[in-house]
């Protein structure tokens, strides 16, 4: 089964009600994380922004139906993450002369979760990706931070912290 499609679905058929409460509940369960994409807001135009909150959302709808519980994303879970990705990214850019959004997948932390997101966000864009490849490629880097740091904060069973 296909866990990030059922997300994605289950996104798209909310209500404006239902989205806002689900919304506000994601604010509840990880503040760090929404306030950090609230501070992207100013990286990139209205609608590609909603749409990054909404890959948020898919992302914790597509965590949830695997049955793994994500913990609060911390600024330091958030600080390392992105320090990882922009390194991974960096060392892409010193080997490619040409960026394509296929090489970027490929050294994503997760290619195929990397992809789904990627074409998730292509459809529910009003004007599609965008234009610039630089503008690409940072939304790229904001998505494969958003997977980290989800994949970095899930609670692992038995984990309580003893040792």
């Amino acid at each position: 089964m296909n866990y990030l499609m059922s997300a994605v679905d289950r996104v798209r058929s909310w209500t404006d009600e239902e989205y806002g409460a689900n919304l506000g509940a994601f604010l509840d369960e990880q503040p760090m994380l929404f306030s950090w994409l609230i501070r992207l807001s100013e990286e990139f135009d209205d609608d590609v922004h909603e749409q990054l909150v909404r890959s948020a959302m898919v992302l914790r709808e597509g965590f949830r139906s695997m049955g793994l519980a994500v913990g609060t994303i911390s600024d330091a879970c958030i600080t390392d993450v992105t320090t990882e990705v922009v390194e991974a990214f960096e060392g892409l850019e010193a080997e490619e002369e040409v960026l394509d959004l296929e090489r970027i997948e490929q050294v994503a932390r997760s290619p195929f979760v990397h992809a789904e997101v990627r074409n998730f966000l292509h459809q529910e864009l009003r004007s599609g990706l965008p234009r610039g490849e630089a503008d690409q490629h940072n939304l790229m880097l904001v998505v494969d931070i958003l997977i980290g740091c989800f994949e970095e904060s899930v609670e692992q069973p038995g984990a309580s912290g003893q040792a």
